[in-house]
């Protein structure tokens, strides 16, 4: 025996699919949009792989050519080596005469027009010159010299 549905368990039921079909219909274009979404970016995945393929072809020439220059700049390398811990023993006997010395040469270089203003700047701003910032490139000379 069938039980006959009553009025308001039918609507219930016509809202129900209605419900459903919209769901469906709302996930459908959020799988589209999200394809679409997913293919741009393989796009530019692609395109990036390809300027990373294009940049290491380049990179590679040079490093060939780099490295047969490599075997004669490598035995200047260890050569400076022993000379650092050399200078360490020295600066530990000795570290205020030796550090005193080394930054007043440091910091009393010859300066001259061919010099940036920024350089002029840096060097006006370790040695103290005050308004360095404001002051002209002539005005720097003047005040390092």
């Amino acid at each position: 025996m069938a039980i006959k549905k009553s009025r308001k368990l039918k609507k219930a039921d016509k809202a129900l699919d209605a419900a459903a079909k919209l769901l469906m219909k709302a996930e459908k274009k959020r799988d589209s949009i999200l394809a679409r979404e997913k293919a741009k970016l393989d796009k530019k995945v692609d395109k990036r792989a390809d300027r990373k393929a294009k940049d290491a072809k380049p990179a590679k020439k040079p490093a060939s050519k780099s490295a047969t220059k490599a075997p004669a700049a490598a035995p200047a390398k260890p050569a400076a080596a022993p000379a650092k811990p050399e200078t360490k023993s020295a600066a530990a006997t000795k570290p205020a005469a030796a550090a005193k010395p080394a930054t007043a040469t440091a910091a009393k270089p010859a300066f001259s027009a061919s010099n940036t203003v920024a350089e002029l700047r840096e060097a006006a701003k370790a040695n103290g010159v005050s308004g360095y910032s404001s002051k002209t490139k002539a005005q720097l000379l003047d005040a390092l010299s």
